[in-house]
């Protein structure tokens, strides 16, 4: 199994203004509280550039660690990458949490591009009323590898969603992560999985628990079960290993940056 989403972090090396005092999160999480740690993708908690630095660090000292997921602020994208193939993706904060027209704006358009052509992945955190946007940032950057976190972060599959959705399913360069799920309810996420499988097939989806922000709701080895129960067996081995492979792949092997179309 690859978890393509997972999250480290120290205090005393960076506090993070999201874990405000009193949050349950607001402590060290480190891979060493993983029991049986699987291969995994580290996906950026802070918007600080100096954490891409660590999260390096840790995956060369850590076989575990397939890929980063670092922060680059893709409205003013570096001239300049670590030198490290372990960085396979980009994430930032969210640009528009509305219409998502701030998506395809011409100077996010620009930091979409050249993550593309360094071999990075594209991680989206949007909500369901940015989805249409996401799908027009598709199109136009028709070379990028999007993914797609937390399938939009909806909380029913309403209408929105769907509509969202089913015009992402058409641009072959996006896949879809099944993660930052575990506070949902059984039924409504079965509901949201089974669009999604219809519309993406399991090769352009991909699972990540979301540790340990998960813990919120349920611990990681009971996402693990239920997304597993969810899905059918033919599924497992694309979403929880192959499509991980081919999108968060070391940029050095990064011959092609499309995704397959086909489903399954």
């Amino acid at each position: 199994m690859i978890d393509a989403h997972v999250h480290v972090w120290e205090l005393r090396r960076r506090a993070l203004p999201w874990l405000h005092a009193g949050h349950p999160l607001r402590r060290d999480f480190t891979l060493e509280d993983i029991a049986d740690v699987p291969e995994v993708v580290l996906v950026q908690a802070d918007a600080d550039p100096g954490e891409v630095d660590d999260l390096l660090a840790l995956a060369r000292r850590t076989p575990a660690v397939v890929g980063v997921v670092g922060w680059f602020d893709l409205l003013d994208f570096p001239d300049r990458l670590p030198d490290d193939p372990r960085l396979v993706g980009v994430r930032s904060p969210p640009v528009d949490q509305h219409d998502g027209r701030a998506l395809t704006a011409p100077a996010h358009l620009r930091g979409v591009r050249a993550a593309a052509d360094a071999g990075l992945a594209v991680d989206l955190l949007l909500r369901p009323s940015a989805l249409i946007g996401a799908a027009r940032l598709a199109d136009a950057v028709p070379d990028a590898r999007l993914v797609l976190d937390h399938l939009g972060n909806p909380t029913t599959a309403t209408a929105e969603w769907r509509a969202g959705m089913r015009a992402l399913a058409e641009c072959p360069n996006v896949v879809v992560k099944l993660s930052g799920t575990a506070h949902l309810a059984t039924a409504d996420l079965r509901a949201l999985v089974d669009v999604a499988l219809e519309l993406f097939g399991s090769e352009r989806l991909l699972f990540g628990s979301d540790w340990p922000v998960c813990t919120l709701a349920a611990t990681r080895a009971e996402v693990i079960r239920r997304t597993t129960a969810l899905l059918p067996p033919a599924t497992h081995n694309d979403v929880f290993r192959g499509t991980a492979q081919r999108i968060y792949r070391p940029r050095e092997t990064a011959p092609c940056p499309n995704t397959p179309a086909g489903r399954s």
